[in-house]
């Protein structure tokens, strides 16, 4: 019976451990959400354009730190990375060019 006591107490304690690395994951991986959120959207997505050096380099630099952040959520697991990629492409603009031709079949 000793036996069947040890075995419970040590599955409770993996069991509990294991909800508490679910909430520490969900923590973290809202925190996550919340500051590519604040990164997509301060981003100056047309910096490659820019004739300064200073503003390519400041943009250059965003763009690294947005790509940091998505590559920390996609080590969380991949629902969160396929939240990362969904919300990447909700806030970056599509701009067509004027001689883009689109081929659908």
């Amino acid at each position: 019976m000793s036996e069947n006591k040890i075995n419970t107490v040590n599955s409770e304690d993996e069991f509990g451990s294991e909800k508490r690395v679910r909430t520490i994951k969900k923590c973290e991986t809202n925190r996550l959400l919340e500051v590519l959120e604040s990164q997509l959207k301060s981003h100056d997505w047309f910096y490659e354009y820019s004739d300064d050096a200073r503003y390519y380099n400041s943009g250059l630099r965003e763009f690294t730190h947005i790509w940091n952040t998505i590559e920390k959520l996609q080590e969380l697991g991949e629902n969160e990375f396929d939240q990362a990629i969904d919300m990447y492409k909700k806030y970056k603009p599509v701009v067509n060019t004027p001689h883009e031709q689109v081929i659908t079949k």
